[in-house]
């Protein structure tokens, strides 16, 4: 199956209601918890919280202002266009770190008003594209908004400790949209996994808690379907919540990840990515 023909996802009030969580866990963070180091190498939780600034606008300058100018090339391939927006990224931050926390706040506040807006007029079936799965549906451009936005807030939480998670309210709200994110990310695996191997050589995904797929070789590469395989020539099985650490290049358990088969078709499939690294 391609994006094309997958079922349309609506993502946008999704999108609302994890922009109110963060919002709210941003304003409760005392000084020394938005100086907290995270998982995203040298950025801070304000690091982080001004980048989704930035997030925010270039999605509106780009879709609702249709200006392009300053975005990186995507024809300079993977390394180059990494590369070419991590500085970007980091630009972006080094020069708003002066701003306060209680401006961050209120910029984050109003940007998103402004992104809620354009999303709202969109029509979510005109073409787009994601990096790392290539040629989609806006819709699925929006869901790849969404995980970003998820797994920035997951990043700023875990640092922040604000709660431990049986504790936290928003336990729940993780439980229902980690199958959201774990589900948008599969589909970097048909546009990245590479593996030679005959036509008709199945892969299997199982994701536990949230699903599972199958990854079948034909002549123009390697096609994802919803659904376990009963023969496989190799298997990745690993909990949701290490899936979408793997998958986000975060630090996760290995012991939650179980590989079986072909070391040659197995192995590679580590290296999928939901992200753009």
């Amino acid at each position: 199956m391609r994006i094309a023909d997958a079922p349309l996802v609506d993502v946008r009030r999704p999108l609302t209601l994890q922009r109110e969580r963060l919002l709210s866990l941003l304003t409760g963070l005392d000084d020394a918890q938005w100086g907290a180091a995270t998982v995203a190498p040298q950025w801070s939780v304000k690091d982080i919280a001004l980048h989704l600034i930035d997030v925010d606008l270039s999605w509106i300058a780009r879709h609702r202002d249709r200006d392009r100018s300053g975005l990186a090339s995507a024809q300079s391939g993977r390394e180059k266009f990494a590369g070419q927006l991590a500085r970007r990224n980091q630009q972006w931050v080094d020069g708003t770190r002066v701003l306060s926390t209680r401006l961050i706040v209120d910029m984050l506040r109003w940007s998103g008003g402004q992104l809620d807006g354009s999303f709202a007029a969109v029509d979510l079936s005109q073409p787009s594209s994601v990096f790392w799965a290539g040629e989609a549906p806006l819709w699925f451009d929006l869901t790849r908004e969404f995980t970003e936005r998820w797994v920035h807030y997951q990043q700023i939480r875990e640092a922040a400790q604000s709660a431990p998670p049986s504790q936290d309210e928003d336990s729940q709200h993780e439980e229902e949209y980690l199958p959201l994110v774990v589900r948008t990310f599969m589909w970097g695996f048909p546009h990245q996994y590479r593996a030679p191997a005959h036509d008709g050589t199945t892969v299997g995904l199982d994701i536990a808690g949230v699903g599972a797929w199958t990854l079948t070789r034909s002549g123009t590469g390697w096609d994802l379907d919803e659904g376990a395989p009963t023969d496989v020539a190799a298997r990745l099985r690993m909990t949701g919540d290490t899936a979408w650490r793997l998958l986000t290049g975060a630090p996760y358990d290995l012991h939650q990840v179980q590989l079986s088969g072909e070391p040659a078709l197995a192995q590679p499939l580590l290296q999928v990515r939901g992200i753009i690294v």
